[in-house]
């Protein structure tokens, strides 16, 4: 009994080890070969994708006593999950998380619409023929059958259930797990897609349970929200004061000329701050630091707080509202559309078009590089006399890439804007002017992208804004070199550390059609409430949820993750522990809605 018991042990690791093989061959993507490789070099990217399969393997062999029937009753839940990845990396290099499962009418619409074409790949074809022959095979000669012994079968049953909860609900949604089973070799860690990629199918899909759902917040009842979402009224855009809108977020954009203990010998943001002088400017109070991109760009986008990072489905967004009101919607980033995963999340917010590096600007870029500002900057200014030619009004939003980190801590600037002191670290000094030498060549970029839309007939409204301080050293050696407070425990250092730049500029043009000379002091203020600002300085409404957010401003001029601004005196923002004021819950609870309900699009 225990030679057989121990033949059927083995039988069923190999049985549910070649399930596992297949599904990881159809998990590759586009890394192929080489991703299916990588699997075998990270063990424990095998063991976790191993692991929920013969578990459940396990169960369904106790329960019907039959090792063919086991294993196919197996590959029902988890072939398809297989197959619905792999089509849906293949056409939109997109993974399948949890979060799509209540999506299958937009896919069956999708699919039966002939927006795709799902052809039988030569792998799809070996993979199903492969679960065909060992059903077959397992049934006629491995004899795997269980009989009699009821008492140890349902406790196998049980065991089976219990080990399978436990690896879903406690193994799965931990961090030391998730960082064990990096596989970085191939792709690329900021990458949603590569990162998921790398790690199989069956344990980042059973992850990605714990981001599915949003909490709502305290006090939340979806009909009571969208009362008082409806209590504001959505205004359309007057045809008579419609002006194109041109938003540019510059990549780790900072202005380190406030830090009294950095002397310029040669100013860095001169053409910056000439910018600056003619334009209503200030401050965002962004949420994040040395990373995370988009979290302000979506927040500038949606006006939500503090957004996810990804989104599955059309959500609520400015972009949407630009559109109803007959705007054309476009934009452009000249780093890869798998980074964020914009190339779909930029659709889901309403954008019509946006152009990638894939799509054109690798023709741009040196080999190996990411296309710089002096190069970026003028594609847009193609699109935009392109959108003209539709007679429609433009909304274009576009996102550099020019001073990204890493900024290197060997000499590879030209001008040294900051002179050397002694006691300074060579490798931190060179950061900081490696940095700023992209600074000064954003700033006179941006300078002649401006002087060309100064003549422009059209009114054109322009948004230029820095999503995060630059990272500066590991453990912020730079900063520290240079004596710039970044201590959370203290106002200097928190903004500090959360600070970056805004302008609003416009055209003669614009300021003629809007009545506004578009110059001042903006503040502080969060990047949700960014594109409110330029809507109150061009008279327009706005729609119901941008009405929602003037009400906020009412009661502070910004919110992050960490503070709000009340009464002048920087105050914890919590909504865990029920001390925010009813005013702020009662947002989050039409903010909750607003990204949650049906998307009104054009």
């Amino acid at each position: 009994m225990k030679k057989t018991a121990l033949r059927d042990l083995a039988a069923l690791a190999t049985l549910s080890l070649l399930l596992t093989l297949i599904v990881l061959a159809f998990s590759t993507s586009i890394y192929g070969f080489a991703m299916f490789v990588s699997y075998f070099t990270t063990p424990m990217v095998l063991l976790m994708n191993w692991l929920p399969i013969a578990l459940l393997m396990g169960l369904f062999y106790a329960a019907t006593g039959r090792g063919w029937l086991a294993f196919l009753l197996t590959c029902v839940p988890v072939m398809p999950l297989a197959l619905v990845n792999y089509y849906k990396l293949l056409l939109r290099n997109d993974p399948l998380l949890f979060a799509d499962l209540k999506l299958t009418t937009e896919a069956a619409t999708m699919t039966g619409g002939g927006h795709y074409s799902l052809n039988v790949t030569p792998l799809v074809a070996v993979g199903l023929v492969l679960i065909v022959l060992a059903t077959f095979f397992t049934g006629k000669w491995m004899h795997l059958r269980l009989k009699g012994r009821p008492l140890l079968r349902v406790l196998s049953v049980l065991g089976c259930a219990g080990a399978l909860a436990l690896y879903t609900l406690v193994l799965c949604p931990a961090d030391s797990a998730y960082a064990i089973t990096g596989n970085y070799g191939i792709v690329s860690e900021w990458s949603p897609t590569g990162t998921y990629v790398c790690r199989g199918l069956i344990y980042p899909f059973l992850r990605s349970m714990k981001f599915a759902v949003e909490t709502p917040p305290e006090g939340y009842d979806e009909k009571q929200a969208a009362s008082a979402l409806a209590a504001y009224s959505e205004d359309a855009i007057p045809d008579e004061k419609k002006v194109d809108v041109i938003g540019v977020m510059m990549e780790s954009f900072g202005d380190f000329s406030k830090f009294d203990s950095l002397d310029f010998t040669v100013d860095p943001y001169a053409d910056f701050h000439a910018l600056q002088a003619e334009s209503y400017s200030g401050e965002l109070v962004v949420n994040i630091f040395a990373g995370e991109t988009i979290n302000t760009e979506r927040a500038f986008l949606t006006g939500f707080l503090d957004p996810v990072e990804s989104y599955r489905e059309p959500v609520n967004s400015y972009v949407w509202y630009f559109r109803r009101q007959g705007y054309l919607s476009e934009g452009d980033h000249p780093c890869f559309n798998w980074f964020y995963n914009r190339l779909n999340i930029n659709e889901y917010l309403g954008f019509e078009q946006y152009h990638f590096y894939e799509d054109r600007y690798k023709a741009y870029a040196e080999p190996g590089l990411i296309a710089g500002d002096k190069v970026f900057l003028p594609t847009i200014i193609e699109d935009y006399d392109a959108a003209k030619a539709t007679g429609k009004p433009v909304f274009s939003f576009n996102v550099t890439y020019q001073n990204h980190g890493p900024y290197f801590r060997d000499k590879r600037y030209d001008t040294a804007y900051l002179p050397w002191k002694d006691g300074y670290d060579e490798g931190d000094y060179n950061i900081a002017n490696n940095y700023l030498s992209g600074i000064a060549d954003t700033g006179k970029q941006l300078k002649a992208f401006v002087d060309h839309f100064r003549t422009e007939e059209r009114p054109v409204v322009m948004i230029l804004f820095g999503d995060h301080k630059p990272w500066w050293g590991d453990g912020n050696s730079t900063y520290k070199m240079f004596g710039i407070n970044l201590d959370l425990n203290t106002e200097e250092g928190y903004y500090n550390y959360y600070t970056t730049p805004y302008l609003i500029w416009a055209n003669d043009a614009a300021k003629k059609t809007l009545g506004n000379s578009f110059t001042g002091d903006g503040g502080r203020i969060s990047p949700a409430f960014l594109m409110e600002k330029l809507f109150s300085l061009a008279g327009w409404q706005g729609p119901a949820y941008m009405k929602a957010i003037r009400a906020v401003e009412a009661e502070t001029p910004f919110l992050n993750r960490q503070y709000r601004l009340e009464n002048g005196v920087l105050t914890g923002v919590n909504p865990d522990n029920g001390q925010d004021p009813e005013w702020l819950k009662q947002f989050r609870r039409i903010e909750y809605y607003q990204k949650h309900s049906a998307v009104i699009q054009p």
